[in-house]
């Protein structure tokens, strides 16, 4: 549940003081005042002090964070003002308020939340036998200049999360949609995920290079979930401290010790007897094991002065893989024994066993310590770290015609470990002037490690027992649906493993400097990140062996090898190597117009410096007239920002604002250009002939193979001068006016505190809309492909550019800008707390998302290839693939003590929305991988081309298509029919069209805390439960969605044969119908249970 927001007041009868707690839920508007550029990680409060409505100057106010006994102390100024800047998040707080002639006042349970200052205006009334100290209503959670929803620590402990993830609190908030296909992404607003900032106690978390779909460096949470105090989702934060993204900002704020020892440890179970196996006419046989476990632990190391927390976290699972190999065609484990025997005793390599179960490992732990230096200096010192591996299958074909199997050395584990550090200084200088000063540190390391030894690339056995055709290629034996065809074995690393490793490390600085005066709240940040990148893959690069038979196999008498290197020699070389630096430069007004208004005006600079330059491909610059060496130095974008806040009245706050946002662009996108220069690496491919013997090329490739790695001069010398193929080579760069993406923001949102008489006071209703537009965006095209013509639709027709060949297997795509795009949201809130533990809260969230390149992926072939298109040099205009039309979520937690103060807890979280949107398109039967196609011209992925919607009145009805059947005209006209297509006939139809089924997920947490009389401690039990509907009923909860790249390719589509060549008609072919894959893993109830020990 998001922080609460209730009235409070203090009251003083007799000359003595008397308290009522404050309980803070909603809070105040945007009086955004952070203190850091890259995360604001500590609060503030900003008021004044009045009576009878003249200001109090030099009024003594103090501020307390009780638990650790933090004091900060300032005077009022002339105008009765007083600020306090660098507060810890959370609390309790109380702020202690005296003046001359009053008696001390106080204000107790003040809770603060990141970056939102508390506005508390306080009066001071004398003359009677009771003085009053009253604060303004707030609401630290959701109000803001933007839209922000913050989660507490105590929230946090009464989420459902089986994953034991991060994001399984970030879905709480309106405006996120988790996609679960694409390894739970976490998708802000109808952008990508990609595109978002994650933050940690002011260090980047975000996945910056952009390998993980994610958008996260780690599979699971960052952190331990015990460890995080607060965690806030903000869409469109009009601060100038807040930059670096496009999407939205995750921010964490770690807890932190305090005067009382804490500490928990915890474990957690879960199994396949704890999880469903059917849904909806699927069964799914799991077999499977997931163990947790951790703790957390904090004090003072010197009460009042020093403290710590530290916390850990490990999960261990263990999963079937996703094709069982037992169920390969034609599978003989005598087989594989035949080829492991011969591959340990003649190549002298132990190919392992076969590939069951894929484990997965995640560790993690934190430390933090906070010194209270003295009254008006703080610092803290936070450590992360976090590592992870997963198993994935390869080599594994259940296709009767060609079946495979691939061994546990052909498969492998991704590993990923992060490190990273935050130090930070927090300053009060005088009265009116603080700064923030933080220094940080992070190293990245991503492995895709084999299974096997590394010492020889991949060996692929056809287990014929000899070839027919010795001097032929591949004569394994084909199979059919009765008949399966020959077994081929792999083992060894496969080709995208034999050289792949990545190495990010990161450090910068920045210091924020505040000063007040008067009504207004200046601020001057600066900021400086230098990142370091080393990306190595090659593929290949320990080469590629094909044997046709066993007895080739055992002779060593391989029938091809692929093989690349470096043309240097040095394998290093092939890497992408290469540094920036990011410098951030922000100065922000925020005005107090009035005790009910504020003004926040300002604008960033964000400004990107590099010397390193891809390798120069003077190929390409002979085909463009410019070269591939283009890089982000030089470039940098200003983003003004406005924020407003109004108190209309004790129970109406509105606020808004608008702004440019930039950054947080992939890394890789980047990285591309220096991987794919077209002249640093080169492949051959090396085939069996009936001349091989005598070819001294191919006699010493294929004959005579002994494994390890080991490459006679002979190959060696041929791949280094066999380099011809370089003039065409594929080549990536980066348009020279290329310009960082950014987008507009715009918001407007009011929260109203309604008084529904029986029901009770305190219904909080509220709204958001949210306007988006794109100014820049990332886009793709392929320069070797150009205009020749237009096909029957209308639609371009390419190919390939004077001088490369006809069947073109090359592209040079160019990463360049498109400004199409614009989003219309809106949300309308409900939320509710009880004072005898109950909480709820519904939001129903509205989206209108248009795009052009959703620009989906991390290498610049899948960017420019899987998104849907009419012209594959200019993407397509339309719905979004993010976009979620309608979305509806619920909350409610009930938290009581019914003996002592033994909590029993249920907490319900729902949500129902929209299926996915996906595209219609035809496909390119004359189009196979990496080749030129002969209808649209264009090299990529076949399946992507927009469908033009026949008219189907009849089968003669539309000049343009003709069938290759009355049966496939029938089923495309009833698909038509039956799908409202009607009205796109005699056109081509926009992208994103169709929708995947809705979704309704409802998931449940329950704990019971009991008594160990040991003591303050006591034990909590626990079970959350993911996909409640599932275990109800089979037929519900289940996510129905077509796959990845949400392309539904209706029929083919090949030229129409003419006399002169010419492209005037389509024939149409094969129809079939989209395929909407039940996610079934996604689909299932699941349990984990667990039980903590806390004191």
């Amino acid at each position: 549940m998001i922080e609460r927001h209730r009235r409070a007041h203090s009251e003083i009868k007799g000359g003595n003081l008397k308290m009522k707690k404050l309980f803070i839920g909603c809070a105040v508007a945007a009086l955004a005042t952070s203190a850091a550029y890259a995360q604001e990680t500590t609060s503030s409060i900003r008021g004044s002090v009045d009576a009878a409505g003249e200001p109090v100057a030099n009024a003594t106010v103090r501020v307390t964070h009780v638990p650790s006994g933090t004091v900060s102390t300032t005077t009022t100024g002339a105008d009765g003002s007083f600020n306090f800047s660098g507060l810890r998040v959370g609390g309790p707080f109380t702020v202690m308020v005296s003046g001359q002639g009053y008696p001390e006042q106080s204000v107790t349970d003040l809770f603060l939340t990141a970056g939102q200052p508390l506005r508390l205006p306080v009066s001071l009334e004398t003359g009677s036998n009771e003085i009053v100290v009253t604060a303004a209503r707030v609401n630290s959670a959701e109000l803001s200049t933007g839209p922000i929803t913050s989660i507490g620590r105590e929230q946090i402990a009464g989420i459902a999360t089986v994953n034991r993830d991060i994001r399984d609190i970030a879905r709480r908030d309106a405006f996120v949609t988790i996609d679960q296909t694409n390894s739970r992404a976490i998708e802000i607003a109808g952008q990508n995920g990609r595109l978002n900032k994650f933050s940690i106690d002011g260090v980047n978390f975000s996945d910056n290079f952009g390998l993980n779909n994610g958008g996260l460096p780690t599979n699971r949470g960052p952190v331990p979930v015990d460890a995080i105090e607060q965690l806030s989702v903000k869409v469109a934060p009009y601060d100038v401290s807040e930059g670096n993204f496009q999407g939205g900002a995750i921010n964490v704020v770690l807890r932190s010790g305090e005067n009382k020892f804490t500490g928990s440890a915890f474990y957690t179970y879960s199994d396949d007897s704890l999880t469903g196996d059917r849904t909806r006419e699927l069964s799914q046989n799991l077999d499977f094991e997931s163990k947790n476990y951790g703790g957390f632990l904090s004090g003072p190391i010197v009460k009042d002065k020093l403290f710590f927390a530290i916390s850990y976290e490990r999960m261990d699972e263990g999963s079937p893989v996703q094709d069982n190999p037992d169920l390969v065609p034609n599978i003989s484990q005598a087989k594989i024994d035949q080829v492991a025997a011969i591959a340990k005793s003649r190549y002298n390599y132990d190919p392992l066993g076969v590939l069951r179960t894929a484990d997965e490992f995640d560790e993690k732990y934190t430390a933090k310590v906070d010194w209270n230096v003295t009254d008006g200096q703080r610092a803290s010192f936070t450590y992360i770290h976090n590592e992870g591996t997963r198993g994935f299958q390869q080599g594994v074909s259940l296709s009767t015609t060609s079946p495979g199997v691939g061994l546990l050395s052909n498969s492998y584990e991704l590993s990923e470990k992060v490190d990273s550090g935050v130090f930070q200084l927090n300053s009060d200088w005088s009265d009116n002037f603080a700064t923030e000063t933080r220094i940080n540190y992070r190293k990245y390391d991503r492995g895709q490690d084999t299974f096997g030894a590394l010492t020889q690339g991949q060996f692929t056995v056809c287990t014929d027992p000899s070839n027919p055709a010795g001097d032929r290629l591949d004569r394994c034996s084909q199979g059919t649906s009765a008949a399966p065809g020959g077994l081929r074995v792999l083992f060894g690393p496969d080709p995208s493993r034999q050289a792949n490793v990545l190495n990010t490390e990161s450090y910068g600085g920045d210091i924020a400097a505040r000063w007040t005066y008067g009504a207004h709240n200046l601020k001057l940040i600066a900021g400086f990140n230098h990142l370091k990148v080393y990306n190595l893959f090659l593929q290949n690069a320990l080469g590629t062996y094909y044997f046709d038979s066993l007895a080739d196999f055992q002779n060593g008498r391989a029938g091809q090898l692929i093989l690349a290197g470096s043309l240097t020699g040095d394998i290093n070389d092939a890497a992408a190597r290469y540094n920036y630096n990011q410098y951030n430069f922000a100065l922000q007004d925020s005005w107090d117009v009035s005790d009910a208004l504020n003004l926040t005006f300002g604008g960033r600079y964000d400004l990107f410096q590099s010397s390193s330059r891809p390798f120069l491909n003077r190929n390409f610059v002979n085909r463009y007239g410019f070269a591939n060496t283009e890089t982000y130095n030089g470039k940098g974008v200003f983003q003004p920002r406005f924020g407003l806040t109004w108190k209309a009245s004790d129970r109406l706050q509105i606020r808004g604002g608008g702004g440019l946002f930039a950054g947080q662009s992939p890394d890789v996108w980047l990285s591309n250009s220096f991987s794919n220069t077209g002249v640093v690496t080169n492949s051959v491919t090396i085939t069996r002939n009936a001349s091989c013997n005598t070819d001294p090329v191919c006699n010493a490739a294929l004959n005579g193979v002994t494994g390890q790695g080991n490459f006679s001069p002979v190959v060696q010398n041929f791949l280094l001068t066999n380099t011809g193929s370089l003039a065409q080579a594929a080549t990536n760069a980066i348009d020279p006016d290329f310009k960082i993406p950014s987008i507009w923001k715009a918001s407007v949102s009011a929260d109203y505190e309604l008084n529904l008489g029986p029901l009770g006071d305190g219904w909080v209703v509220g709204g958001d809309f949210l306007y988006t537009k794109v100014d820049q965006a990332a886009d793709y095209v392929d320069l070797r492909s150009v205009r020749i013509g237009t096909m029957p639709d209308g639609r371009p027709r390419y190919a390939p550019i004077t001088g490369t060949p006809g069947n073109v297997t090359n592209q040079d795509l160019l990463l360049t800008n498109d400004d199409r795009g614009r989003g219309y949201i809106a949300v309308a809130r409900l939320s509710k707390s009880w004072d005898f533990g109950l909480d709820a809260n519904v939001s129903y969230t509205y989206q209108d998302i248009k795009d052009a390149n959703a620009v989906t992926s991390s290498t610049a072939s899948s960017n420019y290839g899987q998104t849907a298109m009419a012209d594959p040099n200019s993407a397509a205009y339309g719905t979004s693939i993010y976009q979620i039309k309608h979305s509806l979520k619920f909350g409610v937690d009930y938290n009581h003590a019914f003996f002592g103060d033994y909590k029993t807890r249920i907490s319900i979280f729902g949500e129902r929305r929209s299926g996915r949107p996906y595209s219609y398109t035809m496909n390119d039967p004359n189009s196979s991988a990496g080749r030129g196609s002969s209808t649209f011209g264009v090299v990529g992925t076949s399946n992507r081309h927009l469908l033009y919607v026949p008219n189907v009145a009849s089968i003669t009805a539309d000049p343009l298509v003709q069938y290759d059947s009355a049966a496939t005209f029938t089923a495309l006209q009833n698909f038509i029919q039956n799908n409202g297509l009607e009205k796109y006939q005699g056109k081509i139809i926009s992208k994103n069209t169709a929708r995947s089924p809705s979704f309704f997920k409802v998931d449940l947490h329950v704990s019971q805390e009991v008594p160990t009389f040991v003591g303050g401690s006591r034990i909590k039990l626990f079970a959350d439960m993911e996909n409640v509907l599932n275990f109800i009923d089979k037929d519900w909860g289940s996510l129905r969605q077509l796959g990845f790249p949400y392309f539904a390719s209706l029929v083919n589509a090949s030229c129409a044969a003419t006399s002169n060549g010419n492209c005037t008609k389509y024939q149409y072919s094969s129809f079939q119908d989209p395929r909407i894959v039940n996610q079934t893993r996604y689909s299932l109830w699941q349990i984990r249970i667990g039980a903590k020990f806390e004191f």
